[in-house]
């Protein structure tokens, strides 16, 4: 049975494996705009690069092929990344991502992506918004697991 302590540890690991595989998702979208001369004529005709501070080495394009590049989810790495994502809010459960059709714009803080807007570049379905806004979600385990971990060394119990 895990202590609380190697309960806390476990969760910070996944924390730095979420971040690791959200720094991936972004990298991929960057990779797509450089390919694409469409999601780079799009940028530059409607004046994106300019409203937004960040380098354009960090624009990204989500042409929905972030999927094909993840293992299937019926491998438990493809399974952890899949699920990573969308506790990210990066996929949603219908597997789509957020930001599909979208310029993505990240925002870099620490060397960690912290929130992105998205600019859709394609038609907008029902319910859609033309412009996304992403926040990296607060770490909910990790601050649930560190009170749990500080209220046994402030009882000195241990709760399994």
């Amino acid at each position: 049975m895990l202590t609380s302590n190697e309960s806390y540890l476990s969760v910070l690991g996944q924390i730095n494996l979420d971040d690791l595989y959200i720094q991936q998702a972004f990298e991929h979208y960057q990779r797509q705009f450089a390919c694409s001369d469409i999601a780079q004529q799009f940028v530059h005709m409607n004046c994106l690069f300019e409203e937004h501070t960040q380098h354009i080495d960090d624009v990204g394009f989500c042409d929905r092929t972030l999927g094909k590049c993840i293992p299937k989810c019926r491998t438990p790495e493809g399974a952890a990344i899949r699920g990573s994502l969308q506790r990210s809010g990066l996929i949603r459960s219908s597997g789509h991502e957020l930001f599909r059709g979208c310029i993505v714009f990240p925002t870099i803080e620490d060397g960690h992506i912290v929130s992105a807007t998205g600019y859709r570049i394609g038609r907008i379905r029902g319910g859609d918004k033309a412009i996304v806004y992403w926040h990296k979600p607060e770490p909910k385990a990790f601050v649930d697991s560190g009170m749990t971990f500080a209220k046994e060394l402030i009882h000195g119990q241990t709760y399994h």
